[in-house]
This record gives C-alpha cells, structure tokens and sequence, in this order.
C-alpha cells in the first residue's frame, strides 16, 4: 500500500508545476545549530540523518485558517517568518520549536515537480504542528498544490533533510 501511495504522489506532482514569479529575501542560517542538533541531539528512535530518506505522511494547511493553526492566526509560523510558498510544516515529534527558529531546514520531496522560492521540490520549514512520537507528518502550504491534490488529503511522501548549501 505505501508504495501505491509513494507512485500516486510521484505521478501527480510529476504532472503538475506550479510556477511562481515570487523573489524570496536573503536570510544567515546558522548550519551548524542544524549539524549539531542533528549529530548531539540525535535521538535513533526518530531516525532524523543529513541526507536520509524518508516517508512521512503529508497534507496541507492555510496558516490563516484558526481552525487549522492557532486562535486568531496571523500567517507567521513557529520560526518567527511568515508561511507562504515554498513553506511546510513538520511534526512536533520531528524537530523542536527552538531549532525552527533558530535555522533555515530544507527538505526535498523526490519526484516533486512544484517549483519553489527554493528550487523544484524544494521546501522550507516555517511551522510545526503537534503529532505523535515517532510519526512523521507534514504540512504543505495549501497554495502549493493544486485542487486536486487538496482533494486527495493525506498522501505519503519521500523526503529528506538537505545541506543549504544545495538550495
């Protein structure tokens, strides 16, 4: 089954772009919070690695929606910048709140043709969102897919974490 998933994603967003006109401003990451949260504060159980993988389950989200965010939403996520294109939320269990604040963390989604600020398949994470230990889940930002895919709902994805350097 999740590998029906994995080629109905696949497939969709291989058939579906997204340009955007839009210009991203330039913000200092500070990589090595990232390397060190990744390599001291590893925790095996969540299988978190530079490079790695993954599946997690995706949906979408509207950051202005309170019904989907917080009480009286104002768009910003819990990095401190505001959600837009390009932007994703990851699951509680995954990152901790002061990294996202702290560092700019890509991902790439593989066979994702959605062209980003950042590049095709390229997201940044802006939010998080609470989810059980051990799942890994993801939020895209709901003007990144098209109205198809905000009718699919929860699909699976292939991601991994990627160096900055690569954006």
């Amino acid at each position: 089954m999740k590998f029906l998933y994995t080629f109905l994603f696949v497939f969709i967003f291989s058939i579906i772009v997204s340009p955007l006109a839009l210009v991203s401003g330039e913000i200092k990451t500070d990589k090595l919070k990232l390397d060190e949260y990744l390599k001291e504060e590893f925790h095996p159980e969540k299988e978190i690695k530079l490079e790695k993988w993954q599946v997690a389950m995706a949906t979408y989200y509207d950051p202005m929606d309170g019904d989907q965010t917080k009480q009286n939403p104002d768009g910003i996520g819990a990095s401190g910048r505001k959600v837009s294109y390009g932007s994703i939320a990851v699951g509680s269990s995954f990152f901790d709140r002061e990294l996202i604040k702290d560092s700019l963390i890509y991902i790439e989604v593989k066979g994702c043709n959605i062209v980003t600020p950042y590049g095709k398949g390229i997201f940044r994470v802006d939010d998080i969102m609470p989810s059980a230990e051990g799942q890994i889940k993801i939020d895209f930002f709901h003007k990144d897919l098209s109205s198809k895919q905000r009718r699919i709902g929860k699909f699976h994805v292939v991601f991994r974490i990627i160096d900055e350097a690569d954006v």
